[in-house]
């Protein structure tokens, strides 16, 4: 069996103040700290033959902190990947994230996202932000969909039988993993800060469990 262990980052500074965060990057929070560490804490003697963050800072010191709680990876291969990096809002980057999707769905008869999903599914979010921005710069269903496959398959072709990786991503990244990766799509919710994510890569990739 290969499995991959994906982790959201522990709780940033924008995330407790509920603004957008994907391309921009802030800070750990003393309780995304704690996340983290509790995290480290679980996943303490589960040995990773693999270790990845996104480019972003906070994603790389999520992975420090439980690397440095994990007992069983000592001298662990570590990279930094660009596609398990979060989603790029585009113009939204940074904005109240409730006045964003009041924006985005407001046209559509929805004021919030969750009201969109349940309506055009997960992926579609993609499409509906990158149509209303004003420089058309947030990214596609598309493009992300493409983006999640080739992570993936790239970290599949890195692992052998028995073997695990520890992945720290993003939320809006991983809840659309999921969906990807599972028969049940509209059950999935957004992740918590430092929960994890377990996608079973031996073959046909499949999640295994969600948000834990």
């Amino acid at each position: 069996m290969k499995t991959i262990y994906f982790v959201r980052h522990g709780q940033t500074l924008l995330n407790q103040f509920r603004r957008m965060q994907g391309w921009v990057d802030s800070p750990l929070t003393q309780k995304g700290e704690s996340q983290a560490k509790a995290t480290g804490e679980k996943l303490a003697d589960v040995h990773f033959d693999l270790a990845i963050s996104s480019d972003m800072m906070r994603a790389i010191h999520t992975l420090d902190i439980i690397l440095a709680n994990n007992h069983a990876s000592g001298g662990v291969s570590r990279e930094v990947s660009l596609d398990v990096r979060e989603i790029y809002f585009g113009s939204f980057e940074g904005i109240d994230s409730i006045q964003t999707w009041n924006m985005i769905g407001g046209p559509l008869g929805h004021r919030n996202q969750e009201d969109l999903i349940e309506e055009y599914g997960l992926l579609k979010m993609r499409d509906f932000m990158h149509a209303a921005d004003p420089f058309h710069e947030a990214k596609t269903s598309a493009h992300l969909e493409s983006r999640i496959n080739s992570a993936v398959e790239h970290i599949q072709s890195e692992l052998t039988d028995g073997q695990n990786a520890l992945v720290v991503s993003h939320g809006t990244f991983l809840r659309n993993l999921a969906t990807l990766y599972t028969d049940d799509a509209t059950v999935v919710k957004q992740p918590r800060n430092g929960s994890i994510t377990q996608l079973d890569v031996t073959d046909t990739p499949h999640i295994i469990s969600y948000n834990e």
